[in-house]
């Protein structure tokens, strides 16, 4: 696997204002991490021949990151160049990048790549669009929240700690439909500070079991509390903690900010609260629910909610979904 954070990190300077580093593990394509060394920003570059038509890219550049062309005619290329603009998404900008690099592997031709490149640029600024740098809304926190605490259930377990973070896929919404993706095996999350908890979906799309060989729901019931609880702030230092390896945490770190967390906003989020059940579900074929199937043409985005009582007989306990992962 490419490290593509590790190759930034070893880059010394060279006394060019932008240092590069050519990315051997794909041979056949012109790919190079590169730094700029007076700012500290970093950048991907590929390099294709000035044949391969590259489209115009005004539709592609989102907010921190920038990208542009360069002709090198006196080598008869063309150079792709995406290019950080915020120190700040390091980590988001490195799993980005990360996942340009894998989907290119298999590229046979330049112009396959380039190809490759922009759907994959396309898929992340949805993603870099949704980013909220204004602070989380309470609803967005408690969701947050939820997600944090099933991580640390899985850190907490020697069978799936090695892989928690990457199995977390909340942050990833347009890649993956389910909170938590573990083999094939879904997980879903909720988090309720209400007296009378109930289970709300957002769309057709959560509970729908396509593709995955078990789809489990966990809620967690809480409720606010003004001290001896948890807070995001916590939850999230909490899990800091307890990854092992500085790669995970950089990993962890992005997925925060693709969910809107930023240290800088942490003065924000000191409400506390303290549990009082977590309920499990195995959302089988007969669990009430919507999915897209179900849905008449044109009908998208469907919300409900789902009453904890008519979904008793689907309880089972949160160890279950630790022996359904293979």
């Amino acid at each position: 696997m490419i490290n593509i954070k590790s190759i930034w990190e070893n880059q010394k300077p060279t006394g060019e204002v932008i240092i590069r580093t050519r990315i051997d593990e794909i041979p056949h394509l012109n790919c190079f991490a590169a730094t700029n060394h007076i700012t500290g920003q970093h950048l991907y570059i590929m390099s294709v021949s000035k044949n391969v038509a590259i489209p115009e890219l005004k539709n592609y550049r989102f907010k921190g990151v920038e990208i542009y062309t360069l002709p090198i005619e006196a080598e008869s290329k063309i150079e792709l160049y995406i290019y950080l603009l915020d120190n700040e998404l390091k980590d988001i900008f490195s799993l980005f990048i990360q996942n340009i690099l894998e989907d290119i592997e298999p590229s046979i031709t330049e112009s396959e790549a380039i190809t490759t490149t922009l759907n994959v640029v396309s898929k992340w600024k949805k993603l870099f669009d949704k980013i909220n740098f204004n602070g989380l809304s309470l609803e967005q926190q408690k969701g947050l929240i939820g997600e944090l605490l099933f991580l640390n259930f899985l850190l907490n377990d020697e069978k799936t700690s090695a892989y928690a973070v990457n199995a977390w896929t909340g942050a990833e919404m347009e890649f993956q439909a389910k909170d938590f993706t573990l083999g094939s095996v879904g997980v879903e999350i909720k988090f309720t500070s209400s007296k009378q908890p109930k289970i709300k979906v957002s769309n057709e799309r959560q509970l729908d079991a396509e593709n995955l060989s078990d789809l489990f729901l966990v809620l967690y019931s809480t409720e606010a509390v003004k001290d001896n609880g948890f807070s995001l702030n916590s939850i999230v230092e909490q899990t800091r903690q307890r990854i092992s390896t500085g790669e995970e945490r950089s990993i962890f770190n992005a997925k925060l900010q693709l969910n809107g967390y930023f240290d800088e906003d942490k003065e924000h989020y000191g409400r506390m609260y303290s549990l009082k059940r977590i309920f499990v579900f195995a959302v089988t074929s007969d669990f009430p629910k919507i999915v897209k199937n179900q849905l008449p043409l044109g009908i998208y985005d469907t919300s409900y909610s789902i009453e904890i009582s008519a979904v008793e007989n689907f309880i089972i306990e949160l160890e279950t979904i630790l022996e359904k992962i293979k």
